[in-house]
């Protein structure tokens, strides 16, 4: 009797050790399983031989100019189009664009960001929870596939988001106390470097990185001070450096932003979207933060306010037209990294809620849709370059063409416009949109393809109505939905496009 109720004891020990080592083998297996899924998905778009985003193949053309013609990256007319991003993207995509798959070659560099950013999240809740809680976050970071496609995008998004990710991992302070943490010299350049990349990637990312500067204040004040100094002296050594390059196209070319005008309705729209999207992350943020507060962990002392800050402040901006709910991207990463990290403060010696973060996970991964081209998406696409390509070849160029930018790519001219700002230069009056107004008046363009509305106003319309004649339109796919591209040919040109049967194609009849 003795006997049987000392080894009882251990006998639950035993049972308790084993559900243990149980939930940390799910947890991980788990985890494992969400990145290999969302692998899976993506590889199939890096093997789909078209563009999957409208424009994709402008970041192409960018990266091709940096190689053939730098000049026109920042030139002060705005023909061919200005680089309005950073230049770090066109650096990192340059060598790829001289392979034989250039657009297979650009995924496969975007699937690595997207890689690198899961990590950094892993890397942000280890330090605070342990490796199983990193690995149930990451994936949880991958899982929402209506989100995380996103990030597989010829864009500039994904690398922003890595690289700011990876600032956060470096320039955290442990606490937001005074005293908790101070900077060394290694972190203050690792995180500059860091931050300044992103920056050259996107300037919004300066947006995303100002509240991990500004939070040393309340934690070491000489190395905020330091911090900021670090980084504006950079910041404004490498401005200096590409407006002496650029003969001062460079701040001309960001101000371009500036002629985008507020839409009205626009930010409730971008926060609905992502609400949607996001909505299992933003319910477990919510618990995880209350369940933290009642068991008094102080979870305002948390550095993850730095990012969540850091991914709001965007949220002005947001309301500028052409803006989309992945302005939100950053926010959504450091939902990701509170959530995980408030449930692990709250019960950080179980290994269950790991497990249960890590199963719905695979949930989500398990039941969401992974937007990818079908067979149909691939024969217009087919259809239509091919047509584009013999077109150029036969009749020569130069294009106009308001999305998608891949055809600029595929027939070897720059970037005449980018399709969906091009509106607002128009109804600016740039130079940009007064040379390309001119061009299309006197029929320099052999074809235009209009996706993307070119300009209402009466000159535009007139201009293409008497100087071309319309010959089909394909409704090509992508990301969002179907789009159609209506194509026009110079009148007098010999041509026809004659789409076979069974494609997401139609042909004007010759005098329509």
């Amino acid at each position: 009797m003795n006997a049987s109720a000392e080894s009882f004891p251990l006998q639950t020990g035993s049972i308790r050790s084993h559900l243990r080592l149980a939930a940390a083998v799910f947890t991980a297996s788990a985890s494992l399983l969400v990145v290999l899924v969302y692998v899976a998905h993506a590889w199939e778009l890096v093997s789909y031989p078209w563009d999957w985003a409208p424009d994709e193949g402008l970041y192409l053309d960018f990266a091709r100019r940096l190689l053939d013609a730098p000049g026109s990256l920042y030139n002060q007319r705005g023909v061919p189009v200005q680089a309005i991003y950073g230049p770090l993207y066109p650096v990192l995509l340059a060598p790829m664009v001289r392979l034989a798959n250039p657009l297979t070659a650009a995924r496969v560099l975007t699937l690595a960001f997207t890689l690198l950013g899961a990590l950094a999240v892993g890397a942000l809740i280890r330090r605070r929870a342990g490796m199983l809680w990193a690995s149930a976050g990451a994936a949880l970071y991958l899982a929402i596939f209506d989100i995380t496609s996103w990030f597989m995008l010829v864009r500039v998004d994904t690398p922003l988001v890595a690289l700011w990710l990876w600032s956060a991992v470096v320039l955290l302070p442990r606490d937001l106390r005074a005293g908790a943490d101070r900077l060394s010299r290694g972190r203050m350049a690792g995180g500059t470097a860091l931050l300044l990349a992103a920056t050259l990637v996107k300037p919004t990312a300066a947006v995303h990185g100002l509240p991990l500067l500004l939070g040393w204040f309340l934690v070491d004040r000489r190395s905020a001070w330091r911090l900021i100094a670090t980084l504006a002296v950079s910041g404004l050594a490498s401005v200096a450096l590409l407006q002496a390059v650029t003969r001062g196209g460079f701040v001309d070319a960001m101000l371009l932003w500036s002629l985008h005008d507020r839409e009205p309705g626009l930010l409730a729209k971008i926060l609905t979207d992502f609400t949607l999207r996001s909505w299992p992350v933003l319910l477990l943020a919510l618990v995880s933060g209350i369940a933290a507060g009642l068991a008094k962990t102080r979870p305002l002392r948390d550095p993850i306010w730095l990012m969540l800050a850091g991914g709001l402040l965007i949220l002005p901006m947001a309301s500028k037209a052409g803006a989309c709910w992945n302005y939100l991207l950053p926010l959504y990463a450091a939902l990701v990294v509170a959530a995980t990290g408030w449930a692990a403060q709250t019960l950080a010696a179980g290994r269950v809620v790991p497990a249960g973060i890590a199963a719905l996970a695979l949930a989500l991964a398990s039941t969401q849709t992974f937007p990818l081209p079908t067979s149909f998406d691939e024969t217009a696409a087919r259809t239509f370059y091919g047509f584009l390509q013999t077109f150029h070849r036969r009749m020569g160029g130069p294009f106009l063409v308001s999305r998608p930018e891949l055809v600029y790519f595929l027939v070897g001219q720059e970037s005449e416009i980018e399709g969906h700002s091009f509106a607002y230069f128009a109804n600016h009056n740039t130079p940009a949109a007064r040379e390309v107004l001119t061009r299309l008046e006197q029929a320099r363009y052999t074809l235009v393809v209009e996706s993307w509305h070119l300009p209402q106003q009466p000159e535009w319309q007139s201009a293409l109505r008497r100087n071309y004649r319309p010959l089909g339109a394909c409704r090509l796919g992508s990301y969002f939905t179907g789009y159609d591209a209506r194509l026009y040919a110079r009148r007098g040109l010999p041509v026809e496009f004659t789409p076979p049967a069974g494609v997401r194609c139609l042909a004007v009849p010759h005098g329509r």
